[in-house]
């Protein structure tokens, strides 16, 4: 690892048949946990606890409700293959690229052009007050409202986005039009091909859907939540040391799943980068570049959940994974 090097631009490898490969795989388990549920929910009510009051229906929402929220994990999974795509990585070729990620990010119902647009803007002005577009999905409210109101508002900004773009005269109504494709094919796989092959909407696609900004949330709160604000030319200790964001070590199927993003400091110093390369940069700069790291999201989410948006220095001392960052 002492010998690694961080990659260039034009350095890297995408690695476009994994990312296939990936992505295939997610749609195809979601697919699948769909028919199982539906299995499931036949077998709970025609062979088991018949005539018992009350707990052949706990049991059928139980399993329901536990494949929605691994479904829910899966689709935040595939939403994290369109967030390759947003940043141009998930295949060489452009046209693919966008195509391919807009149906992908399309099934977590988030229009693809519209949350580039937001996207690269989060990028460009990262934690920064009044200019981040993500400052009001997360600030100002209590913690545990972010999980309902402020993921309403994150999926109602893309779409109000979707609707400037179509209402365009510029090129920007074309990625508009290319939207409400991407969402039309993401639409008629859970609302036309499910129930099709004689399976409950109610429980497959309702709760799942439900379920998603929860999970979704769970994740994008533990990237920058407690971080002092940044601001150009600002004096605190967070911008000089160029910190921004959260690294969240957690399992190795979730980091699979999610496709590196847990790595999220990495991500944001290296925007250009495949998501392949941040456990490698991570591993060979921790000791060389400060990092704020938690363990796990149940950890992140315990140790967020008491602290503001916008949080201190003094606060993240504790967290911080360098011993020169620790004595500045």
């Amino acid at each position: 690892m002492k010998d690694f090097k961080i990659p260039t631009h034009t350095e890297q490898v995408i690695p476009q048949v994994q990312n296939l490969f990936k992505s295939i795989v997610l749609l195809g388990l979601l697919g699948g946990s769909f028919v199982w549920a539906q299995t499931g929910v036949n077998v709970i009510d025609n062979y088991l606890f018949d005539g018992i009051d009350g707990v052949q229906f706990v049991c059928k929402w139980a399993f329901v409700l536990v494949l929605a929220l691994i479904n829910a994990v899966l689709i935040v999974g595939i939403a994290m293959q369109g967030h390759e795509a947003t940043h141009r990585l998930l295949f060489n070729n452009q046209f693919w690229n966008d195509w391919w990620g807009g149906i992908l990010t399309a099934f977590s119902l988030v229009p693809f052009y519209a949350f580039r647009e937001f996207h690269l803007t989060h990028h460009s002005y990262t934690h920064q007050p009044g200019v981040d577009p993500e400052e009001p999905v997360n600030h100002n409210r209590p913690f545990f409202s972010i999980f309902t109101v402020g993921s309403m508002i994150g999926l109602g900004t893309h779409y109000k986005t979707l609707v400037t773009n179509l209402l365009s005269g510029s090129t920007k109504r074309y990625g508009g039009l290319k939207d409400v494709f991407f969402l039309s094919v993401a639409g008629v796989f859970y609302f036309l091909i499910v129930p099709i092959a004689g399976i409950s909407l109610w429980y497959t696609v309702v709760p799942t859907l439900l379920l998603v900004p929860l999970v979704f949330t769970v994740r994008s709160v533990s990237e920058h939540h407690a971080i002092p604000p940044l601001v150009k030319q600002s004096t605190n200790q967070s911008e000089k040391l160029n910190i921004n964001s959260w690294i969240v070590l957690t399992n190795p199927v979730i980091t699979w799943l999610w496709s590196n993003v847990n790595y999220h400091q990495v991500h944001h110093r290296y925007p250009y980068l495949s998501h392949r390369y941040f456990p490698a940069i991570f591993q060979a700069t921790q000791g060389k570049q400060p990092y704020l790291v938690l363990n796990g999201y149940f950890q992140a989410l315990m140790n967020l959940k008491s602290r503001p948006y916008y949080g201190s220095y003094e606060d993240l001392k504790p967290f911080l994974k360098n011993e020169l960052a620790t004595n500045v």
